[in-house]
């Protein structure tokens, strides 16, 4: 195994960034490198890896995951995203594998609490909720999972009307204005057919 190159890291001055055979091995302090006496175009040997790789950088990859998550619940794709900042794809899967076995990830109570915040805090729709943790890298299972406990079509119901009294300072509303709220109730995410039947509904009553 050879040390092809070593560089400061740009977010971190006291790290450098370690390549093995042209690739990203493992991030590590300047003083952790200075033990090691690790230097570019010097082999090391796979012992020397192990002992690297399980004794210095697995644990700081566990503290910083530990750190991570303490602040607020997280996707694995969160956790994946933030650990591959300083470690290797290896490292920093061993150690999603460790917190999730653990429960400390979990990709449908994720799911769950992140779709509870936008039902009741920002009032967005199942649409967009699902498009929102796609592109948090849950997947349709967890989606669905988090959205069938949580959907209730009274709920949804009275959530637009909400929106609508907030929207709507006169009555009747013509039919460039009812486009208007349409649209808007669209990209909130809620369906077409229940944002049709509302709509209507809310438009015959305030005539």
């Amino acid at each position: 195994m050879l040390i092809t190159d070593i560089k400061p890291q740009v977010k971190d001055k006291n790290r450098v960034s370690v390549y093995i055979d042209g690739k990203f091995a493992f991030g590590i302090t300047e003083v952790d490198r200075l033990y090691y006496k690790l230097e570019k175009g010097k082999e090391l040997t796979e012992e020397k890896y192990d002992e690297i790789l399980n004794e210095n950088i697995y644990a700081k990859a566990k503290n910083k995951a530990a750190r991570f998550l303490g602040y607020r619940m997280r996707s694995t794709k969160e956790l994946r995203d933030k650990l591959s900042e300083d470690f290797s794809e290896e490292v920093t899967e061993r150690v999603i594998e460790l917190f999730t076995k653990y429960g400390y990830i979990n990709d449908t109570e994720f799911a769950i609490a992140y779709a509870k915040d936008c039902i009741n805090i920002k009032k967005w729709g199942r649409v967009r909720i699902k498009r929102e943790l796609r592109l948090k890298g849950i997947k349709d299972e967890h989606i669905n999972k988090a959205l069938d406990m949580l959907e209730d079509n009274e709920d949804t119901e009275k959530t637009i009307k909400g929106l609508l009294e907030r929207r709507i300072r006169s009555t009747p509303i013509d039919l460039k204005e009812k486009q208007k709220h349409f649209n808007f109730l669209m990209r909130r995410g809620f369906d077409s057919d229940t944002v049709k039947k509302v709509l209507e509904e809310y438009c015959k009553d305030n005539r």
